[in-house]
C-alpha cells in the first residue's frame, strides 16, 4: 500500500487507528505488556505522520489511551498537549477520561483534578470508568470531603459511581472517624436511589462491626478502562 501510485490503497488515519487498537487489545490489562506494544504504535504512528496522513482525535486518543493504561502517563500527557497545536485535534471527553483515569490510577489526583475541572469546563463528562477511579482515588488519599462532593456531582450530572466506590468513599469517612458523615452519605445514597435500602444497611452494619484499623479500601479490583 505504501509505494502504490494509486492513492486509493494508501493506507488512511483509520487503518492506522484499526491496526493501533488492535495491537493494544493484546495488553488485556496488563501494564507491562501495554508498554511493549506502545513501541510497535508509536513506531506506526510515526510511519503514518511521514507518509503524510493526518492524524484525528480519535487516532490520538488511541496513543493516550495506551500510555495511561501502561501507566507512563508522562507521554499520555506529551500526547495530550500536542493535540491542539501541532496537530490540530480538539481533546474530547475520551482524551480526558483516558488521563483521569490513569492519573487517579498513580495517585495522582491534584493533576487529575486540574484535568477534571477543564472537561467539566468544556461540558465534557468522563467515562464510567474515569469516574470510579477519580473519586476512588480522592477518598483513599485521605480527601474524602472532595471525594464525596464530586460523587454527587456526577450523580446530578447522570454518572453514577459503582458500588466499590461508594462504599470507598462511606469506608474512609468511617477510617477518619467521621462515622456520622459515614451514616449520612448512605442516607442520601438510598434517597438518590443510587443503593437500596437493603445495600444501605447492609453496608453500615459492615462499617459499625468493623474497628478502624479493620477497614480496608485498597486491595479491591479496579473496573475496566
Amino acid at each position: 500500500m505504501r509505494g502504490s501510485a494509486d492513492p486509493a490503497p494508501r493506507p488512511s488515519a483509520d487503518s492506522y487507528h484499526t491496526l493501533f487498537t488492535a495491537l493494544l487489545s493484546r495488553g488485556r490489562g496488563d501494564t507491562m505488556v501495554h508498554y511493549m506494544y506502545m513501541d510497535n504504535v508509536s513506531a506506526l504512528f510515526r510511519q503514518m505522520l511521514e507518509e503524510g496522513i493526518p492524524p484525528d482525535t480519535r487516532t490520538l486518543n488511541v496513543l493516550v489511551r495506551g500510555y495511561a493504561q501502561s501507566l507512563h502517563l508522562n507521554d499520555a500527557l506529551r500526547v495530550f498537549h500536542q493535540m491542539r497545536p501541532l496537530y490540530g485535534c480538539e481533546p474530547d471527553a475520551f482524551t480526558y477520561s483516558y488521563l483521569v483515569h490513569g492519573l487517579s490510577a498513580q495517585g495522582r489526583t491534584r493533576n487529575a483534578r486540574e484535568l477534571f475541572d477543564e472537561m467539566r469546563g468544556k461540558g465534557l463528562l468522563p467515562t464510567e470508568p474515569a469516574c470510579n477511579a477519580f473519586v476512588s482515588a480522592l477518598a483513599v488519599a485521605g480527601e474524602v470531603d472532595e471525594a464525596e462532593g464530586i460523587m454527587w456531582e456526577l450523580a446530578k450530572a447522570g454518572r453514577v459511581v459503582d458500588d466499590i466506590t461508594s462504599r470507598a468513599v462511606v469506608e474512609e469517612f468511617a477510617r477518619a472517624g467521621k462515622r456520622e458523615d459515614a451514616d449520612r452519605v448512605v442516607r442520601e445514597l438510598e434517597e438518590k436511589g443510587i443503593v437500596s435500602s437493603r445495600e444501605g444497611q447492609a453496608l453500615l452494619s459492615s462499617i459499625h462491626d468493623d474497628h478502624d484499623d479493620n477497614l480496608n479500601v485498597d486491595d479491591r479490583g479496579r473496573n475496566t478502562w
